[in-house]
């Protein structure tokens, strides 16, 4: 198999759904680009991967060069394309756009099985290929580095505004406790694209979730491929997520990072987090019990980290993924 990637080099979901695995499959050669030219489709490729739609490059103009070439086309789905009204990105989304790319597509992969469902009436050529990592290899190692505090992380990016909000007033109970504030320190974490108003957003999440920097005072930026050091020295995970109809259609990817330096996660009882063994919420006041506890029982904190490995080495692996990647990538092109 040749196959053509495009993305961008910056892009977390690129990296995750595109790159990464695409990197650990077994085929005959890959190109990772960011730009469709025709110089380097006639190199034949038998496939071209990309995310939801290619910036730059108009649907009529894709199909256009897969009648000349004759590649498949794969669009690869993480997200439900209809956003919440409070996304900061709704009034700009290119939802009819993402549509159009699902229909035209030859396969489409995406994450599980609710946006399976919703893609199923667009377009019936659907697989899911589940969110995975390498266990073991690259940055998702158990590589640990130990402070005198527990450490309570959050990773994501100002989209997750909302959902930060919900522990705004828990935590102030934390805050509040000063046997438990003197033991642990709270850290954000994720990509600044340094877009206009980014930097009032970010501020805002620092404030809620270390309560006006009663609990930390400091944000940390790191590229893809070197995030995963946010968790080095990390010693939970903290994970609020609202219940609404898109972010029931996310991915449980938190938990997969979190889990491979074998730290436990504490998260809102909602989708795409049922039924896992991370240390679930819900109600608010379960987010200060929990803390306390993870913070104070250092026997529960690992034993829930191990569980968590466990359990996405079990169902979560890139390598047992990329299995049936492999298979239904062959099966495009009868081979």
């Amino acid at each position: 198999m040749r196959i053509l990637v495009l993305t961008s080099q910056g892009s977390g979901v690129g990296y995750h759904r595109l790159m990464l695995p695409i990197y650990y499959l077994e085929k005959t050669y890959a190109f990772f680009t960011d730009t469709l030219t025709d110089e380097v489709l006639e190199e034949n490729f038998d496939i071209v991967l990309f995310n939801r739609f290619i910036p730059g490059t108009p649907l009529e103009t894709l199909l256009e060069k897969r009648s000349k070439y004759g590649f498949k086309m794969i669009c690869d789905i993480d997200d439900y394309w209809i956003l919440d009204r409070s996304h900061i990105l709704e009034s700009v989304y290119p939802t009819q756009e993402i549509i159009n790319h699902i229909k035209a597509a030859d396969l489409v992969t995406c994450t599980n099985e609710k946006l399976w469902n919703e893609i199923r009436p667009i377009n019936s050529n659907v697989a899911i290929l589940p969110n995975a990592l390498p266990y073991g290899n690259d940055q998702f190692t158990d590589v640990r580095e130990y402070t005198d505090k527990v450490k309570f992380v959050y990773t994501g990016s100002i989209t997750h505004e909302e959902d930060i909000k919900l522990i705004q007033f828990p935590f102030k109970k934390v805050a509040s406790d000063s046997v438990l504030k003197s033991k642990v320190y709270f850290q954000l974490c994720g990509f600044d694209d340094s877009g206009e108003g980014s930097a009032a957003i970010w501020h805002r999440m620092i404030s809620n979730f270390t309560c006006g920097l009663k609990l930390g005072d400091t944000r940390r930026f790191l590229p893809v491929t070197e995030y995963m050091n946010f968790y080095n020295d990390a010693d939970c995970s903290i994970v609020p997520l609202r219940a609404t109809k898109f972010n029931s259609m996310k991915s449980n990817l938190k938990l997969l990072e979190a889990a491979s330096k074998k730290i436990p996660v504490i998260g809102s009882h909602v989708e795409p987090y049922l039924n896992s063994p991370m240390i679930q919420i819900n109600q608010q006041g379960d987010w200060y019990k929990e803390i306390k506890k993870v913070t104070q029982d250092a026997i529960y904190r690992q034993e829930k980290g191990l569980e968590l490995f466990e359990w996405a080495v079990a169902n979560f692996s890139l390598f047992k993924v990329n299995e049936k990647r492999k298979q239904l990538y062959q099966s495009m092109n009868g081979s």
